[in-house]
């Protein structure tokens, strides 16, 4: 184990890590707080980034507070009158006092909508004016409009899609939850960046030990071969784990502190409605750093077992951008035939926050699907369990010359 620390602290003390920590820093820090000065629907004459958009912010975030809880027929009702009121003084849909107001009868609009019950032109006069009776009806449209998706999706999804939809808690938890939802979305992108860097910083693991000619005179110690090579994967993944989870935490509370943790208890379906995932929006978060996590370390264990066979870092990185940035640009513009599905989508960093909201699903078979991300994280622990022995093996058998 000491063998491992002192690797890791040698990892730590180059300069590169350093710079590319930092690197990820700056990426973990200033999106998160710039969304908190940002125009989330205030009118078109809040401008951003400014600090009357950030100070719209605090008071929605606040006056939600009012309105968290489960969104029942009486506090749609409730919400209605408001917005009603606000509209006939001649104020704005998005006017600041009745901000979340407006925000819930928004989204019950758009599954109104969908269900031909309104149109969207003008939805904020007839939302409010919309009889007790359909307001009420919300659960029922959404399970219709859903249960309509369910019948049009593939034969194989829908079995799970159904028992997934039948987990689903209603009526759902409200909250004002549009700060989140941004954050969220460009989260995807962040942990890729992050684990990029991640992997740069370990791409020198075994290889500037061959170019530095170090591995001549470790390589005829006692424990030169087999115990170094652990020791160095091993700090490579705690380094990875430690890295990747604390720069995600800046970012995660950051974005806490610009629009609170209570937001983060609401249902998903908050931010899309035709998503089945019976979980809140911060166990959807929950679960993107938790695939970003295992993708980092998929990402990494490649990363050292290119290490392992290369003499340089150069060719190392070369490699690591055409399998994670290349290929992965190439998987996700959807070129690529379902044929080639069950290998591509194992790539790291291809879960984005839109495929949990919408559903995608991974054919497996005997007609049967389970959801893209799951099906990830299952998968690419088998990039641990191919590249961490393959790159003992080409470091321990390399010879020395």
């Amino acid at each position: 184990m000491n063998l491992v620390w002192w690797e890791l602290k040698k990892l730590l003390r180059r300069r590169m890590t350093k710079v590319l920590l930092a690197a990820g820093l700056v990426l973990a820090v200033v999106p998160p707080l710039s969304l908190g000065f940002a125009n989330l629907g205030f009118g078109v004459e809040v401008t951003s980034p400014t600090w009357e958009a950030r100070a719209r912010s605090v008071q929605a975030t606040r006056d939600a507070g009012a309105w968290h809880g489960p969104l029942t027929a009486e506090a749609l009702a409730a919400a209605q009158a408001d917005c009603r009121a606000t509209l006939a003084a001649g104020e704005a849909a998005h006017a600041p006092e009745t901000f979340v107001q407006g925000d819930m009868l928004y989204f019950a609009a758009t599954v109104f909508t969908d269900a031909g019950l309104i149109t969207w032109e003008n939805w904020p006069a007839r939302m409010t004016a919309l009889d007790g009776d359909t307001l009420g009806s919300l659960y029922q449209q959404w399970d219709a409009l859903t249960a309509r998706r369910i019948e049009a999706a593939p034969a194989a999804w829908q079995g799970t899609l159904q028992a997934m939809k039948d987990r689903v808690t209603v009526p759902f938890t409200y909250d004002w939850v549009d700060g989140h939802i941004d954050e969220i979305a460009q989260l995807s992108d962040i942990l890729f960046l992050l684990g990029l860097l991640v992997c740069a910083a370990v791409a020198p693991l075994f290889c500037a030990e061959v170019q530095t000619r170090v591995y001549t005179v470790s390589h005829c110690a006692r424990h030169g071969r087999a115990r170094l090579a652990a020791a160095k994967l091993g700090a490579a993944m705690l380094f990875a784990c430690g890295a990747f989870l604390g720069l995600s935490g800046v970012f995660v509370g950051i974005q806490v502190l610009m629009f609170g943790a209570r937001g983060l208890s609401a249902s998903i379906q908050i931010a899309e409605y035709s998503c089945l995932l019976p979980v809140t929006l911060g166990q959807a978060e929950g679960l993107l750093v938790l695939g970003g996590l295992v993708s980092c370390l998929a990402a990494v264990a490649l990363t050292a077992a290119l290490s392992a066979r290369f003499e340089s870092t150069f060719p190392v990185l070369l490699c690591l951008f055409g399998a994670l940035v290349f290929l992965r640009a190439v998987v996700l513009s959807g070129v690529l035939g379902p044929a080639l599905a069950p290998l591509v989508q194992t790539l790291p960093f291809l879960t984005l926050f839109t495929e949990l909201t919408g559903n995608v699903m991974m054919e497996l078979p005997g007609e049967r699907a389970m959801p893209v991300f799951l099906y990830r994280m299952a998968v690419q622990p088998v990039y641990l369990l191919v590249f961490l022995p393959l790159a003992w093996r080409w470091y321990v058998g390399r010879q020395v010359g």
